[in-house]
């Protein structure tokens, strides 16, 4: 039952946000160590787990003298501007001093810092910032104190700054020109080989929404982009941006896209990033290698946890065939309810199962699934019937994914299911147009025609139709989304909460999800079109125009992400994913898609998981203060539901093998590439340092012709490239951290 929710019909606003602490990522994609050969010296232990960009594998020493160096060796000088390092599991083996050193040669040390670190708790991470000038090609890092006397654990070390010289860089004023949007400022700036001066955005355009009910919000910014043009189409492999000083944080992007086209008409996406350059390091330059995963991340071993710590904390006996999980747990245990969340909460339990099942094959799953089921069964007066026609939706999508596991799953629970769907169908009545009520209290509580009653009976009956055949389960299918589409749904396609309620601040992900997930099964059997547009129209918005992730990660609108609101952007995930494994997408959304989608794992799992107990905020950037606030199961089992979509893909070929994401255009020369910010960690106002495209070095500088449309200018003749007739460039060499070229006659 779910209550709540209609308390936040009546109580807009009336939500508080969980407390939560570390708004960081652990991990950078990117780390100078990255380019640097590692040398342990005065111990011997693997140099791998402290630089493999992974918190959860762990560089350890049985004992620490005060002594144990570790040199890295780079491949080219680089300006270091900070560092930072990840704390472990045991509060008394942390690393609480040491001593950084940089060199030019390996013999002649300088000393940069001597400092006595401090964490925020298990797999935090403290950063530093080291305004060093110069070039340095050495690094020694000194490892004087741990904590205690038994040993030393770190998660992690990364270094970050950019390179003295950086010939990789293709983007400079001999290859070609930088503009930007119409309140661009100083765009040159970005190429002029100076960290510390910016280019700007001030105060960007933000998109304005129209809740449809009076009102108006500002989210996601607007034309807000820089474009770097070519002479000639060039590809890249990777793109750098260099950041203000900490000061400014607030301004640096935290969402972009990097596009690129060859007409300025056409754009494809190479990239998207959410939730990024937030260091707290001045000056600092992130880079993006195409298509690499950054961060090292397993995701099946992250859902494994995350279900780990429901059996092991959670779980409940019911009699002697059945379990449930409770609804809230907290590290004071005078503070859990043992309750149990509910039928619907155990509804996508046994989805959970199914999830894990589909991948670990692990029979022990199944027998979980099943006892799942019972219990729910015993606590609702022994029969899966129940007042709540979405909850027995729930259940029975549940249960038909089930079916799928084994013939024998498949004998247990077919009948089941086809009971709850002759029970579901009851629900319908034709008073305001039709639908299906959400309780069977018709004339009460009952009376919404709401959306999660409706969109899930469609999905459940198109899939009951692909399965039988039968064309009553079409009918229905499409009788209820004849219902929706007219009724429930505003102007710009979002689905609400149900037909009379016209805020369109109170529309919930799960809905969303559904709804497309309806769209999907009908687009499956019909091949009609308007069912594919109606649900990409919506999924653009959604994904795309800052509806639901406003700061590029998912969060529920009014803050809706506790009780039954913690399963909701669960929901809206699994359905989402659903469209990415169909085929039935085009290659740019398929691309865009998997890309926002792999990005909300991504800042969950860097940000919102506390490692210790293997539990998650649902506010992907944020960690739990765990002495002050409770776990909703229900935020437990969204985050399942992220981890096990994400490894769904992988298994389905949509990801490579460490979750990298294949982007065919990567790898194609173009003339044009724009980077679009659409927003920033906190300000209106824009500030870059750099922008890099990082590739090959072309075969020869570029100069660009004043008119582009011509190849004579000044009485001279010039070749495609802008070099005169009857010369080529037979050098290139550096000054002053600036590219020269040098040109004789033939």
């Amino acid at each position: 039952m779910k209550k709540c929710k209609f308390r936040i019909w009546t109580v807009i606003g009336g939500l508080l946000m969980a407390t939560a602490v570390s708004a960081q990522k652990n991990l950078s994609d990117y780390s100078i160590v990255d380019n640097c050969t590692p040398e342990a010296v005065g111990f011997e232990a693997s140099l791998t787990p402290l630089f493999d960009k992974s918190d959860l594998t762990i560089f350890q020493l049985p004992q620490l003298q005060g002594i144990e160096e570790i040199i890295l060796k780079a491949n080219r000088p680089y300006v270091l501007k900070g560092f930072s390092v990840v704390s472990a599991d045991d509060e008394q083996q942390d690393l609480k001093q040491m001593v950084l050193y940089v060199s030019s040669d390996g013999q002649q040390w300088k000393l940069v810092r001597s400092l006595q670190l401090s964490y925020g708790g298990r797999f935090a991470c403290q950063q530093v910032s080291t305004p060093y000038n110069g070039g340095y090609s050495w690094f020694k890092i000194v490892l004087r104190k741990a904590s205690g006397t038994t040993g030393l654990r770190i998660a992690d070390i990364q270094l970050f700054g950019y390179p003295e010289t950086d010939d990789e860089n293709l983007a400079n004023s001999l290859n070609g020109t930088i503009t930007g949007a119409s309140k661009a400022r100083n765009a040159a700036n970005l190429i002029d080989n100076d960290p510390t001066t910016m280019a700007e955005i001030p105060n960007a355009d933000r998109q304005q929404i129209d809740n449809y009910n009076g009102e108006r919000r500002y989210n996601g910014l607007l034309n807000a982009w820089f474009e770097y043009e070519f002479n000639q189409p060039t590809a890249i492999s990777a793109y750098a941006l260099g950041l203000t000083a900490t000061a400014n944080r607030d301004s640096r992007p935290c969402c972009w896209e990097l596009q690129a086209s060859n007409d300025r008409q056409q754009w494809v996406t190479l990239d998207l990033q959410h939730y990024a350059a937030d260091m707290a390091i001045d000056h600092y330059e992130q880079r993006y290698t195409l298509g690499a995963t950054g961060a090292h991340i397993d995701y099946a071993d992250v859902a494994d946890r995350l279900l780990q710590f429901c059996e092991q904390q959670l779980e409940r006996n019911q009699s002697n065939t059945g379990i449930y999980w409770i609804c809230d747990w907290a590290v004071d245990a005078s503070k859990r309810n043992e309750d149990w969340g509910g039928y619907w909460w155990a509804a996508h339990a046994v989805d959970n199962y199914v999830d894990n099942y589909r991948r670990t094959g692990k029979t022990e799953r199944l027998t979980k699934l099943t006892k799942m089921v019972n219990g729910a069964k015993a606590r609702n007066g022994n029969t899966l019937i129940n007042h709540f026609y979405d909850d027995m939706e729930w259940m029975a999508l549940a249960m038909l994914r089930a079916c799928d596991l084994s013939a024998s799953v498949k004998r247990q629970y077919w009948n089941q299911v086809v009971t709850l769907f002759n029970d579901i169908i009851g629900g319908w009545s034709d008073v305001d147009g039709g639908g299906l009520h959400w309780n069977k209290n018709k004339t009460g509580d009952g009376r919404y025609k709401t959306s999660c009653s409706n969109a899930p009976a469609m999905i459940l009956a198109a899939r009951l139709y692909q399965q039988t055949g039968e064309e009553r389960y079409l009918e229905w299918a499409q009788r209820i989304y004849e219902y929706m589409y007219t009724h429930n749904r505003f102007p710009d396609g979002v689905v609400k909460d149900h037909a009379t309620l016209e805020d369109h601040e109170v529309t919930f992900s799960y809905n969303q999800g559904t709804w497309v997930g309806g769209l999907l099964e009908l687009y499956k059997i019909t091949g009609e079109e308007h069912y594919r547009t109606t649900a990409t129209d919506l999924l653009d918005l959604l994904l795309f125009g800052k509806w639901y992730s406003p700061k590029g990660i998912m969060n529920e609108r009014q803050n809706y992400n506790q009780d039954d609101g913690g399963m909701f952007k669960g929901i809206f995930v699994r359905y989402l994913t659903q469209w990415l494994l169909s085929g039935r997408l085009d290659s740019e959304r398929q691309y865009r898609y998997t890309k926002w989608l792999l990005e909300q794992a991504r800042a969950a799992e860097l940000s919102a998981i506390n490692k210790t107990w293997s539990i998650i905020n649902p506010y992907w950037t944020h960690q739990y203060n765990l002495d002050n606030d409770i776990h909703d199961t229900s935020r437990q089992q969204t985050g399942m539901m992220l981890m096990e979509a994400i490894d769904e893909l992988r298994r389905a070929g949509l990801l490579q093998a460490d979750y990298s994401l294949p982007n065919p255009h990567i790898g194609k020369p173009f003339r044009y590439y724009r980077l679009v910010i659409t927003e920033t960690q906190g300000s209106g106002t824009i500030m870059l340092g750099s922008w890099k495209l990082i590739g090959n070095a072309l075969p020869a500088a570029i100069i660009p012709p004043t008119d582009k449309n011509s190849s004579s200018r000044h009485g001279k003749s010039y070749n495609l490239k802008g070099i005169p007739a009857g010369q080529q460039p037979t050098g290139i060499y550096i000054k002053d951290s600036k590219k020269y070229v040098t040109i004789t006659g033939r």
